[in-house]
This record gives structure tokens, C-alpha cells and sequence, in this order.
């Protein structure tokens, strides 16, 4: 990006902050979420542990540069491409766009136009209770200011060589649909692979891709208000242009599984909540909607 496309970004985030309509986003991630981890084992999922959670995501995208684009037309999504972009001295952490890490102690970002000092503030969270973390329980956060704890968590982001062996997998989705899925040989899940909460027996048994980004970010975007970092976006970008990219490598087999719906994840016709406006067969072509510069 040049320093005025970057520029322009940010002051359109902080603009859609000030109107309220970000904390808006952040406040239905939160709820989706939150019911989604609730009913991973069984239960109703759409946008997360999930077929939908590619489509979903989408929208949710969608309506975050609708957003943004009622400030700047100009203004699109940019996308973090943890691949080749790892670096702590990175420009994605300097202070004209997303700033650094979290301080020690309480990790609260210090620097960058998202720093508590220079105005940012929370306004919707949760933190997990029990253990593991992840169990669909938890209690308000009442801090107002951005965390990060960039690679305490977890000691690395993806590798190249992990997003293409995920590449590779020639099916969108299999049952149980969820978290489960494509955990076995043939691996029959390039949704769950890629979300993050499966490995192949070569891999470390953490978590990858998109689930791995997020830990590695830490702090906020360690958990469901992950969207109170405008890192978010950044990451969920790369992850809806991975699902791009499986989709022109693998031209002849369903883009999206299940095709008819089902008691607990959406079909390919079915309207995505809470907007209702579209199902994953609207957006399962992104170029409907933009395009990705490389």
C-alpha cells in the first residue's frame, strides 16, 4: 500500500469507530461466535467450526468495506499475508498503520492511530472463562483499551508450505462439519484446514492457518472480540483470499458443501444470519463483488 492508500484506510476506521457502526460489527462477531463455539460438538453453526465460515466471513467483509466506503469510496480491504509478511520491524506494525505490540504487563497497544492515548477504545468485549478457553462461556472484558501480545502465544505464523498443502485439498467440507472434519485421511476439508483446527500428521498439532494467526497476534485477537483489532480484517482478508485461491485451482468440484441445508449448518441456499441478505451461493464468486490485486 502507499503511505496515502494507508492513510486513507485508517482515517476511514476511525471514522466508522467514531459513527459506531465498527463497534456494531464487533458487538455481532462477538454474539455469532460465542453461539457458534457453544454448539461445536452439536448445535446450530454458521459462521464459525463450520461450513459457512468462508461465506460468512465474506459478508462480514463486505459489510466492513460498505462501511468504509461510505466514508472513502476509495477505500478497499488490504489483506496480511503471514506467509511472507512475519517480520516484529514489519511496516503492518508501524505507527501510520496498524502500530506495534501490546506493552508488558497489561499488552495494551501503545503506539499507532489504534492506541488507547490516541483515542481508541473498546467498547464491546468478552473474555473465556474455564478451561480449554474456547468452551462457548465467558464474561464481560470491561477494558477499554487494544491488547496484543504478538508471538507470545504461539512461536510462529503459518508457513508457505502449510497454506499450499491446504491448497491442495480438492474437497470444500465433509461431516461432521466441524471441527472434526478432515481430521483423517483423505482429509476431506479444505474449510477446516484452513480455519484452522486440523492437522496433517506432518504438522505440529496447534493450531494453523487462520486459527494460528490469530493466536500468534494475541491479546484481543486471541479471542471472539478479535474484531475490536482492525487487525482482524487484515487477517480475515488473506484467509477469504486463500479460499479464492483454492477456487481457481480447483475449477471443477463444489465450491461450497453442504449443497442442501441441514439442522445444524447452512446449505449452499441457505440466507446467512443475522443479515439475511445473502446465502453462500451469493457469494461464493468474489469477483460479484471485487477483485484481489495478485
Amino acid at each position: 500500500m502507499t503511505a496515502q492508500e494507508r492513510r486513507r484506510f485508517i482515517q476511514a476506521v476511525l471514522e466508522i469507530k467514531r459513527r459506531g457502526s465498527y463497534d456494531e460489527l464487533v458487538a455481532l462477531h462477538v454474539a455469532m461466535n460465542a453461539t457458534d463455539f457453544r454448539n461445536k460438538e452439536s448445535g446450530v453453526r454458521i459462521g464459525h467450526i463450520s461450513p459457512g465460515f468462508l461465506p460468512w466471513h465474506r459478508q462480514f467483509l463486505l459489510e466492513f468495506e460498505r462501511e468504509l466506503q461510505s466514508v472513502d469510496p476509495t477505500v478497499s480491504v488490504p489483506y496480511w499475508d503471514w506467509t511472507t509478511d512475519q517480520a516484529l520491524d514489519s511496516p503492518l506494525w508501524a505507527d501510520d498503520f496498524m502500530g506495534g505490540n501490546g506493552r508488558k504487563g497489561d499488552r495494551m497497544v501503545v503506539t499507532g492511530p489504534f492506541a488507547h492515548a490516541n483515542g481508541w477504545r473498546i467498547n464491546t468485549s468478552v473474555v473465556p472463562q474455564g478451561v480449554p478457553a474456547l468452551n462457548g462461556h465467558y464474561s464481560v472484558d470491561d477494558r477499554r483499551f487494544l491488547t496484543r501480545d504478538l508471538g507470545a502465544n504461539i512461536d510462529r505464523l503459518p508457513t508457505a508450505r502449510e497454506l499450499e498443502d491446504t491448497l491442495a485439498l480438492k474437497v470444500y467440507d465433509s461431516e461432521p462439519f466441524n471441527h472434526l472434519a478432515g481430521g483423517e485421511a483423505p482429509f476431506h476439508s479444505f474449510r477446516n484446514h484452513l480455519e484452522g483446527y486440523v492437522t496433517f500428521p506432518w504438522e505440529p498439532r496447534t493450531a494453523k492457518l487462520h486459527s494460528r494467526g490469530h493466536r500468534w497476534s494475541g491479546g484481543h485477537m486471541g479471542y471472539i472480540a478479535s474484531p475490536n483489532d482492525p487487525l482482524f480484517f487484515l487477517h480475515h482478508c488473506f484467509i477469504d483470499r486463500c479460499w479464492a485461491v483454492w477456487q481457481q485451482r480447483h475449477p471443477h468440484v463444489p465450491h461450497y458443501l453442504p449443497v442442501e441445508e441441514t439442522d445444524e449448518v447452512p446449505g449452499l441456499h441457505t440466507p446467512m444470519e443475522p443479515w439475511r441478505t445473502m446465502t453462500p451461493a451469493d457469494v461464493v464468486d468474489h469477483t460479484a463483488f471485487y477483485t484481489y490485486d495478485s
